[in-house]
């Protein structure tokens, strides 16, 4: 029989994992999660691309990605290295992408931002690779 201190402190570890490992801003004290706008189904089934958003002045930097798949969605979380608090960023936008490897097709599965756990619009155009 489990006792109550072990199912607390499982739930607390279990609490602690996920704000860790799925909240916006700060993951660890070396990583920071951040959104991305758009995803596209690319040609070949076994890649799905991400679109983010940078400021030329502050643009992100050491950019990698993490995937879970399930039977149903994709969730996809975009970490980069910290922002600076104290520099100031232009407003203007350009256009990165991520090219994020699957196992399977992503066939009717959603597109979830691991970063906001929210659903992201799936593009039925071609990724926009020169």
């Amino acid at each position: 029989m489990i006792g109550a201190a072990t199912v607390g402190a499982l739930l607390i570890g279990a609490t602690l994992w996920w704000q860790v490992g799925h909240a916006p801003g700060p993951t660890t004290g070396q990583r920071q999660a951040f959104a991305f706008d758009v995803a596209y189904a690319d040609p070949d089934p076994l890649v799905l691309v991400v679109r983010y958003g940078d400021s030329s002045s502050c643009p992100s930097t050491q950019v990698r990605h993490t995937v879970v798949q399930e039977s149903s969605r994709v969730v996809v979380t975009l970490t980069r290295a910290p922002m600076a608090t104290d520099q100031a960023c232009t407003s203007d936008y350009g256009a990165k992408l991520v090219r994020v490897p699957l196992t399977t097709p992503l066939g009717l599965r959603a597109v979830v931002d691991g970063s906001r756990h929210s659903l992201v619009p799936l593009s039925t155009g071609i990724p926009p690779f020169g």
